[in-house]
């Protein structure tokens, strides 16, 4: 009886160099489904989910930022933001004031609690991210983030490209 085999991953095989562009995206949406599924295992016993995490982290670093902000931080479209906002107050997890400067505008604080859950946690996604870049050097790990900061630059300047695009069209 034969042993049943592994799908073959895409790190084994070297790419065409003239396709290697074309799977970026793919490579980029595959590692990105993996992490956060992974991590949705971890925190789904917390009732959290990577949205919700991902927010108390922001808010650990920029606390009192505004939804737009928080949006852009982690990638998610505000009106998504502003639901996992709304479960994270509803827990006690954050609160909504009124900006200081413009009481139209609201900004977003973790509370006590919400800072406790996030350090409670800390440890453990720090774990998660050691083991994602093991085998990695230091340098290798600073030109990966550098590289995916590039791709991002460069995402926010295709997205302006196709709406000027879709502007002219229309």
């Amino acid at each position: 009886m034969s042993r049943p085999t592994r799908p073959l991953s895409l790190r084994h095989l070297p790419p065409p160099r003239e396709h290697a562009a074309e799977l970026l995206p793919y490579l980029l949406n595959r590692a990105t489904s993996r992490v956060n599924q992974l991590w949705r295992t971890a925190l789904r016993p917390r009732g959290l989910t990577a949205a919700r995490w991902q927010v108390l982290s922001v808010l650990t670093e920029f606390d009192g930022s505004r939804i737009g902000a928080i949006a852009t931080m982690i990638g998610l479209e505000q009106p998504a933001v502003s639901r996992v906002i709304d479960q994270l107050e509803r827990d006690g997890l954050v609160q909504r004031r009124p900006a200081e400067d413009d009481s139209r505008v609201v900004e977003v604080w973790i509370t006590s609690v919400g800072r406790r859950v996030h350090e409670e946690l800390l440890p453990e996604a720090t774990d998660y991210v050691q083991d994602l870049v093991a085998g990695f050097t230091p340098a290798e790990i600073a030109v990966m983030t550098e590289l995916l900061g590039r791709v991002l630059d460069n995402v926010e300047i295709a997205g302006e490209h196709i709406a000027n695009r879709l502007e002219i069209g229309s």
